[in-house]
């Protein structure tokens, strides 16, 4: 651009300091409002990345929600339970097949028992007679009340066997009934939910493996964003270098201020008025290079951050489809179908329970059942011993002893049926003892958890990853909301030009043209002394290049410079 030098008149000795004071301070408006701005837009940049790093590690909660040891052991559960409910139609099937058989036993037996009880009270009535008839035979009497107390025992046993058989057959009807219809509801809902649950880690893979992939991308695109906030943060040093070539410039011409009071006093006026110009030329080229440097890379950043747009917006539409997806996602979709599985098993474990504390209790039962069995045996052949002693006692007493020998005679007979009809009880017995071994097949984890508690178990660590994954998604949501403010705010604090450019051209513009003569040869070493002074102001090639073409010295020569890679701290500084 075209930059002017102080016009300074031949006439006058440079006095008026006022022009180059002016600029000077108006420099250094310039100079603070820049580092301000820098500082402000570093900072800005900055928190754009934090909130990309946050929003990553939004990404990798997502993702890590359902880690393989919480999946392995959630579906491990979830298989467990499937293979259980799969099996218990079968169970349930056996089960009452088993009720069925017990149930016959039970019938079939009825008629034994009361049998041996019409036997035991032809024994009681027998016994009453054989008393009766033995009351003149000397020692009899007490041994006919011990039959009569053997019998009593007998007949006490027998109607307790009754008793307990009677109470075996009256718990069976109400539980086969409820077995009958929870076997049809098994048929016609377990099928659904193990088909429901077997599918539901299938589908849980599925979603984990699309949000992965759109994890990753968005992951692709933040590293991009984070990249080029590298590069603009790199690229902002052009701040720093406008900065110090600001102050640069301030000190040339504070140094040719103070040249020209003290100094330049022996010069002619010409020659301090081409002095003054010359230098001021040099600092309206300094300058003005400096701007058109500051105006092309500010604008390259503001560029940079405003491709950042269709990035996040990319990222946001990701982020949208991401949430889109959990609206309806297979893990809550699980969480579901345990739900509906957790109600028919409680239905169906209720009944269960019931069948399994009756299925005990047969057990008892008929264990109880077999041991009076035993004891009516233990009965019969006490009273068959103790009557066939009686007939060898009666044989010894004569004529006395012939009506008793005939009554004794049939209390045998009476034992020895007694003891048939209980040998009938025990074939029915074991099919009875069989029936009730079945009840258990199947059910020898009964011990173990309900398939309701396995089933809340796996239901909690659902919904625990599902409420996870929703708060994660939350604040997916909110960091990328964050992200795209933060952008938009760091475009509206990153446009330099609009003010900060304007305000170092209004400081050139200031400086108005003349043309500089070639300096004559009593001006060479004065500006030989201040050119050199100022030189040694300069810290960058492009102003010693600049120096060196205004005022045709040797251009500097430039020395290798070794590459570093910038650290997170270097970027830092380099904000001020």
């Amino acid at each position: 651009m075209a930059v002017a030098a102080v016009l300074v008149n031949e006439t006058e000795l440079y006095q008026d300091v006022a022009p180059v004071s002016g600029l000077v301070e108006r420099m250094e408006t310039a100079r603070v409002r820049l580092e301000e701005r820098f500082l402000e837009g570093g900072a800005a940049l900055l928190s754009v990345l934090d909130v990309l790093n946050r929003l990553i590690g939004s990404l990798d909660q997502i993702t890590g929600s359902l880690d393989e040891e919480t999946a392995a052991r959630t579906m491990a559960e979830l298989q467990q339970t499937v293979g259980r409910l799969s099996e218990l139609s079968g169970i349930e099937t056996a089960r009452q097949a088993g009720f069925v058989d017990i149930s016959g036993a039970e019938r079939n037996l009825r008629p034994h028992v009361a049998d041996m009880q019409e036997t035991m009270r032809y024994l009681r009535t027998f016994a009453v007679t054989a008393k009766i008839t033995g009351a003149g035979i000397a020692d009899f009497a007490g041994f006919a009340e011990e039959i009569l107390e053997r019998i009593q025992t007998g007949t006490r046993q027998v109607n307790e066997f009754g008793d307990k058989l009677k109470s075996l057959g009256s718990g069976l009807g109400s539980v086969m009934e409820r077995g009958t219809a929870t076997i049809q509801r098994y048929e016609a809902t377990i099928p659904g939910i193990v088909t429901g649950l077997s599918t539901g880690g299938a589908e849980i893979s599925a979603q984990q493996k699309v949000l992965v992939e759109r994890a990753a991308r968005v992951r692709q695109i933040a590293a991009g964003i984070q990249g080029k906030l590298a590069s603009v943060l790199s690229a902002m040093q052009i701040g720093d270098i406008t900065r110090q070539r600001i102050e640069h410039c301030q000190s040339t011409l504070t140094l040719l201020e103070g040249y020209m009071e003290t100094e330049a006093g022996a010069l002619t006026a010409h020659d301090r008025a081409n002095l003054s110009s010359i230098i001021t030329n040099l600092v309206a080229l300094q300058l003005s290079q400096s701007i058109d440097d500051f105006d092309r890379d500010t604008m390259k950043i503001v560029e940079t951050v405003a491709s950042f747009r269709s990035d996040l917006a990319e990222i946001d539409s990701l982020r949208r489809m991401m949430i889109e997806g959990g609206g309806d996602n297979a893990m809550r979709r699980l969480e579901g179908n345990v739900g509906v599985a957790r109600e028919a098993v409680r239905e169906i474990e209720a009944v269960s329970i019931e069948a399994g504390a009756l299925t005990r209790s047969t057990g008892t039962t008929v264990r109880e059942l077999i041991n009076g069995v035993g004891l009516l045996q233990l009965v019969r052949t006490d009273i068959h011993y103790m009557a066939l002693n009686t007939n060898l006692r009666c044989g010894k007493i004569g004529e006395h002893g012939k009506a008793l020998n005939v009554v004794t005679a049939e209390l045998r007979n009476f034992a020895a049926r007694l003891d048939e009809t209980a040998e009938n009880v025990l074939v029915e017995l074991k099919t009875l003892e069989t029936a009730s071994g079945k009840l258990n097949i199947g059910h020898e984890e009964d011990g173990e958890a309900l398939l309701d508690d396995r089933l809340a178990r796996a239901m909690q660590s659902i919904r625990d990853v599902g409420d996870r994954m929703d708060s994660e998604m939350d604040a997916l949501s909110e960091q990328s909301g964050v992200a795209i403010d933060q952008m938009e705010n760091s475009l509206s604090r990153l446009d330099f030009k609009a003010e900060l450019g304007e305000v170092l051209r209004s400081c050139a513009d200031e400086i108005s043209m003349v043309e500089a003569e070639e300096p004559s040869a009593s001006l060479e070493p004065a500006l030989a002394d201040l050119a050199g002074r100022i030189g040694k102001l300069y810290t960058m090639v492009s102003e010693r290049e600049l120096h060196a073409a205004v005022l045709g010295t040797a251009p500097p020569v430039e020395t290798a410079v070794v590459a570093a890679v910038m650290s997170d701290d270097d970027i830092d500084d380099a904000l001020f």
